[in-house]
Parts: C-alpha cells; structure tokens; sequence
C-alpha cells in the first residue's frame, strides 16, 4: 500500500492546531493534533532513548562486574563482597535515602539516627555480598552448594511432596532468597517462584539465563495472566510453588505490618483455598561466609470458612506476621528496604 501525502498545510505559528491531510486509496481522513500533543511525545521519545542507553550501560557493567568476579578464586569471595558493598553503598545516593525512609517507617523513633544510617549502610552491603555470592554458586555443581545449605524443618515438606500433593510456600525477599529456591530444587523438591523480573530487560534476560542454566525454571511476573495459568498448571501437576509476598501490591488486601497499614497480595492464600494446599513458610537465614540456614515452617493451620474474603484477609494477616518476625531477627538481610514498602 503507498500512502500519499497530499496538501499538507501548516496553521500560522499563532495557532495551536496543524492540519495534516492524508490520502490513502483516494480516500482523505484528517487528522488534528495539537502542539502540545506534538511535545508530549517528543519528551516521551526522549524518555525512552535515555531509559534504553540507561539499561544498555546498566547491563553491561553487571554483565562485565559479575564475570570478572566469576573468573576470581572462590576464596577472596568474601574480601571482594565487602569492597563490592562498600562501593556501591558509597555511589547509592537516592537509593540510601528510600532505605532510610523504609526504615522510619518501620521502626518509628525505635533507631536513633546513627542506627538508621548503620542499618543502611549493612543492607546496601549485604545485598551486595548476596550478588557476588551468587557468582559463586554459578561456578560449583549442586553437590557442593547442599553442603552450604543446613535445612531446619524440610522433612515434613518432603514427606507431602512425596504424598502428591499441591504445595504452596510462603516466602520474602529475605536473605538470599534465589539461593534460598536452588537449594529447596537442589534437595529434590519440585518447586518453581514467580520471579518479578528486573526493570532493565537485558539484565532480566540475562538473569534468566543464568538461572536456567543452573537448572531454576522460574514462572516471569512479566505477563501476570500467563504467570497465573502457568502457577495453576504447576499447582494442578502437584507441584510447590513459592510466592514471595513482602512486596507492595497495587492489588490484594491491607495487613498490619511493622504497626503500618499496608497493601499485601493475597495469591497465596487464593491458591492455597482453590487448590486445597499444603502451605508452609520459607525463609533463609545467612550465618557465615557461604553458608545459610533454611527455616520451614507447617503446614499452617490457615482459617477456612464460608467467608472467602475474610479467609484471604486473615490468613495473608498470618503470613506478613511470620514475614516480620523473620524480617526482625535479620534486617539487614531484607531486600524490600530496596522498594518504596510503605506507602
């Protein structure tokens, strides 16, 4: 098809409309669109030209940092995961005041300001050692990265995987919590997370890559309806799957958390109800250099009634209580402080 532009005619620079005439197969559609039509959408233009070098160079110096300390001996892994921490601690300049803000939020007048800027300045660090020891277990079979693990509470988990039956764990962005999902595979659970992918596509994919390689298939949060057929499926076949609910949801139901109200999903108690589920807590706990403990908790007794509402409500209450209390013994280890949690 060969679009001909025909009369196109100009408004005086006084005016604030253009009349843009277009003939397509003889017939003419005219098409007015303001000035200020025009300057939206060279800004939005603009936006996305600087989002996209944003994320070019932003995965570029991951990708390049995260291989450089993959080709480094495993046992300067804990030096370089203190000077990784102090550095980007010492470049986080917006990112330390939305963890302060967190923080406020959460403890109130409980920290003295000195605390809050030493509790921020231990989460920027410790995430930051949690990404260069995630380089580490890219590099060692699953063999070796089981004798970092300890496991507290796994036996009743595995004996109703074993019974067949559908499995729903509940989880936090805590510790690290991608470790916390290749140790639960690593043991022989079937178990698959919906992953909240990355803002930056390229890092997301590459992320993705990564993880798949080291045999954790994960359901991408990206498309949310195919993420949902895709649990169901997964929950139908009697499978486990790890919800990691701390995070603010635009959608779902309010809880008390940390004496705040706030916004919390309720997927995990939905499919847990629909699916008649098992449900039980996972959380991870970082002790010394590469090793962690995992703490598994239940299967919870959750309330079931004939008010469905009131159930989601209730029970999603309960799982944000164990959230906090794990978030309390650790919060240095929290990643949500990361995220605009409290709104």
């Amino acid at each position: 098809m060969i679009m001909i532009v025909q009369n196109l005619k100009f408004a005086p620079m006084t005016h604030t409309v253009y009349d843009i005439f277009y003939c397509d197969i003889g017939q003419r559609t005219k098409t007015s669109i303001s000035e200020n039509h025009f300057v939206k959408y060279n800004k939005s233009m603009r936006r996305k030209k600087v989002e996209y070098i944003t994320d070019i160079f932003g995965y570029l110096f991951f990708f390049g940092l995260f291989n450089i300390i993959r080709m480094l001996p495993s046992a300067i892994y804990p030096e370089i995961g203190k000077v990784t921490g102090k550095f980007f601690y010492s470049i986080a300049g917006s990112l330390k005041k939305k963890i302060r803000n967190n923080i406020i939020a959460a403890y109130g007048n409980q920290l003295t300001p000195e605390e809050r800027t030493l509790l921020t300045k231990k989460i920027v660090e410790k995430n930051a050692f949690f990404f260069v020891e995630w380089a580490l277990w890219t590099k060692i079979c699953s063999e070796r990265a089981l004798k970092l693990i300890e496991f507290k509470g796994i036996d009743a988990l595995m004996q109703v995987c074993q019974s067949k039956k559908p499995v729903i764990l509940v989880s936090a962005h805590l510790g690290n919590f991608a470790l916390m999902i290749a140790a639960l595979i690593y043991a022989g659970l079937p178990v698959t997370w919906i992953a909240r992918d990355a803002n930056n596509q390229y890092l997301a994919r590459y992320m993705d890559r990564i993880r798949r390689k080291k045999g954790i298939f994960g359901i991408s949060k990206t498309n949310l309806s195919q993420a949902i057929g895709l649990s169901l499926e997964w929950l139908k076949q009697k499978n486990a799957l790890c919800l990691l609910i701390d995070q603010h949801s635009g959608k779902g139901t309010e809880v008390c958390f940390f004496g705040k109200i706030v916004q919390a999903p309720t997927g995990a108690a939905v499919f847990a109800r629909r699916f008649d589920a098992k449900v039980f807590g996972v959380f991870i706990r970082h002790r010394e250099k590469f090793k962690h403990t995992i703490f598994i908790e239940g299967p919870y007794q959750l309330a079931k009634t004939e008010d469905a509402e009131k159930d989601y409500r209730d029970n999603t209450q309960f799982f944000y209580n164990r959230i906090e209390y794990y978030v309390r013994q650790g919060p240095e280890e929290w990643f949500t402080w990361l995220h605009r949690r409290f709104r």
